[in-house]
């Protein structure tokens, strides 16, 4: 009998290891590359980005500025937490990006909940 209660305690611990290890906890990040239109990465590009609702994806507004490297990262985990839990965590964004320009340029994008997405937004004069 004792047997087969360790045997019971040790296959109850291995599920529940096994059950909360399947948890992804990787976050939700969007990489958008600035390049001008010569190409060329380009730094201190004001970036937003703005969700789709005629994409079944949440209000959502974010704005940064491009690194040194010409690169804006935004981290996406506010968004997917509004998802219900059975729904098809996928995101639709439109980017805008603007340096002295009148303008923005803009491009869609698609992002998943815990995938890095990256997208290149060639600015036009």
């Amino acid at each position: 009998m004792k047997q087969k209660h360790t045997l019971f305690l040790l296959l109850l611990v291995v599920m529940s290891m096994i059950s909360t290890s399947c948890k992804n906890t990787d976050d939700s990040i969007l990489k958008i590359y600035v390049r001008s239109s010569d190409n060329i990465l380009t730094p201190n590009i004001n970036v937003r980005i703005v969700g789709d609702i005629d994409k079944d994806t949440p209000e959502y507004f974010d704005e940064k500025r491009s690194d040194d490297s010409g690169v804006a990262k935004f981290n996406l985990n506010d968004l997917f937490d509004q998802y219900d839990g059975k729904d098809d965590k996928v995101a639709y964004l439109t980017v805008y990006a603007k340096d002295t320009a009148d303008y923005y340029t803009s491009i869609t994008v698609r992002a998943k909940a815990h995938l890095t997405a990256t997208e290149t937004i060639n600015l036009e004069e």
